[in-house]
């Protein structure tokens, strides 16, 4: 009988790891491979283990030896925790890395990031830049290299991931998704994004507001469209697919469309307007540190990063090696707004 892979889920309570999780169970992978998944909560284990996932409780990102003997038990590991923890990728490297060296075995580690980091600040003006990379033909990694880590945290730890994977021996995969839009479909929470930042600092405003002008431009992907990449990913190294890139070159993207800042702005004054929370449908210009005090604590580098950048990316490797093809666009897109803005006026009466 044939030893069954064993894949560990870091994030699985969380938006895009519990997303992926249940992606991965439904498409039979929990049947046919031993899925284990680290989970603070009790409550939370005994959830997931009805599902037929092992849990492993920790007790946070900082549990460096947990993470790390969780992962020495594992040959793949889906990390959706955080794009910034250093040392839970370090953990989880390190302990596939003592795998690797005790079996023999081709480890694999699979790193959630995120679209900033190829994101500018044309607010003030730190760099400006408007254009469209792609993760097959722009070497990603040395662009990485050549941006100050001060401007965006999630560039150091992709490059200390790509780094410390060719140390330990194993192969390495960055996931960068943007903007991403739609509920959850794990079984913890359905989600708060960027339009849920937008449309609740609008609320809070009583009409629609954007940072300056509105003018950065960002990719989008629905949930389930990016929870399906991560399957395929998944599935491409349980088949052992050759020549699939991986370390330095990587970097898979995900897409489907992109819009303005201006432009969600402008949906949510319509909506607005029309279910009666706001008085006028017109778009109210706020100050980067107006948004930075309501969501990140006064810090202008995450608001400008998160809220305002151009932030543009082509899924080229997904598509072209995995032959990923997305399912939701623009139609399901505006749908979403209309239901964030629906969903989070009726909670405020």
């Amino acid at each position: 009988m044939t030893e069954k892979t064993k894949i560990l889920v870091l994030g699985a309570t969380g938006y895009i790891g519990g997303s992926i999780l249940t992606e991965l169970i439904d498409r039979g992978l929990a049947d046919s491979h031993e899925i284990s998944a680290l989970v603070r909560k009790p409550y939370h284990a005994s959830i997931l283990k009805d599902q037929g996932i092992n849990p492993i409780i920790f007790k946070d990102l900082d549990d460096f030896d947990t993470i790390r003997d969780a992962a020495k038990d594992h040959d793949i590991v889906v990390a959706a925790a955080s794009a910034r923890h250093e040392g839970c990728a370090k953990a989880c490297l390190m302990g596939l890395g003592e795998r690797q060296k005790s079996t023999g075995k081709v480890m694999h580690y699979i790193h959630t990031s995120g679209a900033s980091m190829v994101g500018d600040w044309p607010i003030t003006k730190k760099r400006v830049d408007t254009k469209v990379y792609s993760d097959k033909h722009d070497n990603i990694f040395e662009i990485e290299k050549e941006w100050p880590d001060s401007l965006s945290p999630v560039r150091k730890v992709n490059q200390f991931v790509v780094d410390c994977g060719e140390q330990e021996d194993v192969k390495t995969y960055v996931v960068p998704p943007p903007l991403i839009f739609g509920p959850g479909t794990g079984f913890f929470t359905l989600g708060f994004g960027q339009v849920h930042m937008v449309a609740q600092l609008a609320l809070k405003k009583k009409q629609s507001v954007m940072i300056g002008h509105g003018e950065g431009i960002w990719s989008r992907i629905h949930i389930k469209d990016l929870s399906n990449l991560y399957y395929l990913l998944t599935q491409a190294v349980l088949d052992g697919k050759k020549d699939l890139p991986n370390g330095k070159a990587g970097y898979y993207f995900t897409e489907n469309g992109d819009q303005s800042w201006k432009f969600i702005s402008e949906k949510i004054g319509l909506i607005g307007k029309e279910l009666g929370v706001f008085d006028t449908d017109e778009v109210a210009s706020v100050t980067l540190q107006e948004a930075a005090d309501e969501f990140y604590d006064g810090d202008l580098i995450d608001a400008e990063a998160v809220l305002a950048s151009n932030a543009r990316t082509k899924a080229d490797n997904a598509r072209d090696v995995l032959g990923w093809t997305p399912a939701f666009g623009e139609s399901e897109f505006h749908h979403e707004i209309i239901d964030v803005v629906s969903n989070m006026a009726s909670q405020e009466d």
